[in-house]
């Protein structure tokens, strides 16, 4: 009689070694390993990148997550094979990865990463994450980064590497981004701005012209901005158009605030004309440019302008000029000390630190805020510690070096910061 069980039993092992195999081979039990994998640091780096190739992309995506847990430059070196990859959504979080590199939180990661799509694991937006001016991406991350812009998988995946590009500071990748501005996509435009906005020139502001007649809204008021901070001569036509017959009083102002940051010549006689201006912020804007023009014959009518001003947007543009206009005076009700004061303001202390910025490019500035440091407040301090960082020069180290010791750790944080940039930016 025939024994069944000579049949049965390796029948019933065969099925089951192959029952183990296919859950050792299920996508599910893959990523668990890998997240295992995460947590043992670069040393795992070898391991995680044996999943990049993995037939199903949720393997492939929490690979690149994992490289983003792990850290450390090995696990940057592998997340450009990820940006190769043919899925979009594995493409998306390894050009997040390469930036979270350069600026650590910008992915989440942990049990806060679990939930959500790739958008929804950056933790800061596109237009906050920024690396500070003394890092310097490396060549090789900006060209992967840059592939996916030319080569994406997916709008979305291009869109990603444009945003990124922006956060990496990638003044190489200009070229690239140019032709976006004509696209149509506004996300996309914007994200093209933002990178000239970040890196660019004159050069750079003259490719964003056509747009300052934009019909949408944010964009315009971008362009604007560009051909403002870069002082675009160019622009100027264009910007006095806007100022003229703008379709908004938003795109007025930001017309006449740009011709004041170019503060050409030939524009004395419009900003003369909106002085007494009666909306507070072309009042303001219009100063500013007098005091850019260094028109001495008008300071005594900017002073008059300045004790009679209720409108703070207004008077800041007062103030700035008449300390152009060579007034170091520090009372207490001086131009300086108002700009000074207004650090501690939640509403003004960007403003306050952009005007106190430009003004510290002259030696004397400088040197009035260096005296200002022993009795200033936290909001004070960390203001001066990124105008510093920024404008500092030699002469500035010993400040510098004070803020990135002082017993208040957040005044610390940002005098380490500075001290970094000033670092890289002199001998």
């Amino acid at each position: 009689m025939l024994n069944w069980n000579l049949f049965a039993k390796p029948i019933f092992a065969a099925v089951l070694g192959i029952s183990m195999l296919t859950a050792q081979d299920r996508p599910k039990d893959k990523i668990k390993n890998l997240e295992a994998l995460s947590k043992q640091g670069k040393n795992a780096v070898p391991s995680i990148a044996a999943y990049q190739r993995d037939p199903d992309p949720s393997v492939r995506f929490a690979a690149a997550e994992a490289l983003i847990e792990a850290g450390g430059v090995e696990s940057v070196d592998a997340l450009r094979v990820s940006t190769e990859d043919g899925a979009s959504e594995v493409q998306r979080i390894a050009v997040a990865g390469i930036v979270n590199f350069y600026k650590p939180g910008y992915v989440k990661k942990g049990i806060r990463a679990k939930l959500g799509a790739v958008s929804d694991k950056i933790t800061k937006t596109p237009n906050e994450a920024v690396i500070d001016s003394y890092v310097q991406a490396r060549p090789e991350d900006i060209a992967a980064v840059r592939k996916v812009l030319l080569n994406g998988a997916s709008p979305a995946a291009k869109l990603q590497a444009a945003q990124a590009l922006g956060s990496l500071r990638a003044k190489s990748a200009l070229v690239d981004l140019y032709p976006l501005l004509k696209s149509k996509d506004d996300p996309m435009m914007m994200a093209a701005l933002r990178v000239i906005e970040l890196t660019g020139d004159k050069a750079a502001a003259s490719e964003t012209i056509f747009l300052l007649r934009d019909l949408n809204d944010r964009i315009q008021a971008r362009a604007i901005s560009i051909n403002g901070v870069f002082r675009n001569e160019a622009a100027l036509p264009d910007l006095a158009e806007v100022f003229a017959r703008g379709r908004s009083p938003q795109s007025r102002a930001a017309a006449l605030e740009a011709i004041a940051m170019i503060a050409s010549p030939e524009s004395r006689g419009l900003f003369e004309q909106n002085l007494e201006n009666r909306d507070e912020k072309l009042r303001g804007f219009a100063a500013e440019g007098i005091g850019r023009l260094r028109v001495p014959e008008l300071k005594a009518k900017l002073e008059e302008l300045y004790k009679g001003e209720g409108n703070s947007r207004a008077r800041m543009g007062q103030a700035f000029a008449l300390v152009q206009l060579g007034q170091y005076d520090t009372g207490e009700f001086s131009p300086f000390t108002y700009l000074f004061n207004l650090m501690n303001s939640a509403a003004w202390h960007e403003y306050a630190e952009a005007y106190l910025g430009e003004l510290s490019r002259e030696d004397e500035v400088r040197k009035l805020l260096r005296a200002k440091l022993g009795d200033a407040t936290r909001s004070e301090k960390m203001g001066m510690a990124r105008i510093l960082s920024r404008e500092g020069k030699a002469s500035d180290r010993e400040a510098v070096d004070a803020l990135a010791h002082d017993r208040d750790s957040a005044v610390a944080e940002e005098g380490i910061k500075a001290a970094r940039a000033l670092g890289a930016r002199l001998p």
